[in-house]
């Protein structure tokens, strides 16, 4: 009998045992949370080194003139960043963990500035995959007007400002300076224009701009095209100029209070920039393209500030502007 009872005793001492052990193990998630908290912290610059590397790719690509596969890569490594402090939340806030914080501050910065100067870009021209596909366009151009009936190639002539109607100058020619007899076609040539400018062939596109402003000084859309060439090589100061004389003449044109507003901007202006997209909004209303824009203006002047750039952004999509994933993202707006 006394034998029995004590391997009952040990069956239930080994039962016991075995409890404790399972219970150990149940634990032990608790345990490893707390030797993370407050054990040995990680290397952090080992942990952001797949950051940096993304980063700097991305700032190559824009460095080539590939600013979406740059914000497509810049993304990514806030992606990383994000994963990066879910998976250590318990140093994020530590001064060891300042490199991390830094790189996120940089990539969102950088991404912001690169949204701003395509947002400054507010023309609307036909994209051109090549060169071939230009000189193809141009060709079937030229053979349509060659096909019309005598009226449609007879040019028209320009009427007097003071006298009758308006006269549309759809084609005149070039003045008694030596350079050419032939007759052309401005709508034709600003095309050509556009889509140069598009190309980046910003000398092949000044002829044209040049051989029309010769014949049509006060042309509206050559010398808003000679800005706009002006602002994508980078010469603001140059392109202010001609905005200015064409906003003095035409102080409503909403187009060229745009780009004038992105020249401002690219030259540190930033009062003159938001001058110029007020009255882009008076001029139109009812678009939200200075909305948008004044969005990217406040939010490079006042990153610390978001409260009046995220009214005019609300704005901008209430009048039907399409949602901007990076401005939401900078303005702490969720995703529905």
């Amino acid at each position: 009998m006394m034998r029995v009872i004590n391997c009952a005793l040990m069956c239930v001492c080994v039962a016991l045992a075995a409890g404790v052990c399972c219970a150990e193990e149940e634990d032990a998630p608790e345990v490893v949370k707390a030797k993370e908290k407050k054990g040995k912290k990680p290397n952090v610059l080992e942990l952001v080194r797949p950051v940096d590397e993304l980063t700097d790719e991305a700032q190559a690509l824009y460095l080539e003139g590939e600013p979406k596969e740059a914000l497509a890569l810049y993304r990514q490594a806030l992606e990383v960043l994000q994963d990066l402090e879910i998976a250590h939340f318990a140093w994020v806030t530590s001064p060891e963990f300042a490199p991390l914080r830094n790189r996120r501050v940089f990539c969102e910065k950088t991404m912001d500035r690169i949204m701003l100067e395509d947002a400054k870009a507010n023309a609307r021209m036909m994209t051109v995959s090549d060169t071939q596909e230009l000189e193809k366009k141009r060709a079937e151009r030229k053979k349509a007007a060659a096909g019309g009936d005598a009226e449609a190639r007879e040019p028209f002539k320009l009427g007097s400002k003071g006298g009758g109607g308006e006269v549309a100058a759809a084609a005149v020619k070039p003045a008694a300076d030596g350079t050419s007899d032939e007759t052309f076609q401005i709508d034709e040539e600003l095309d050509m224009v556009k889509d140069l400018i598009q190309l980046e062939r910003f000398a092949d596109a000044d002829r044209p701009l040049l051989k029309v402003l010769r014949v049509v000084p006060e042309n509206r859309e050559a010398r808003f095209l000679m800005a706009l060439s002006r602002v994508r090589q980078g010469k603001h100061a140059d392109a202010l100029i001609m905005l200015d004389g064409l906003l003095a003449e035409h102080p409503m044109d909403e187009a060229a209070l745009l780009l004038a507003a992105g020249a401002h901007t690219a030259v540190g202006a930033y009062g003159k920039a938001i001058d110029m997209l007020d009255r882009a909004m008076k001029a139109n209303p009812k678009r939200p393209d200075a909305l948008i824009n004044m969005t990217w203006l406040l939010l490079e002047m006042r990153p610390g500030d978001t409260t009046e750039a995220e009214q005019y952004y609300r704005m901008a999509v209430r009048m039907g502007a399409a949602r901007v994933r990076e401005i939401e993202r900078r303005l702490g707006i969720k995703s529905e």
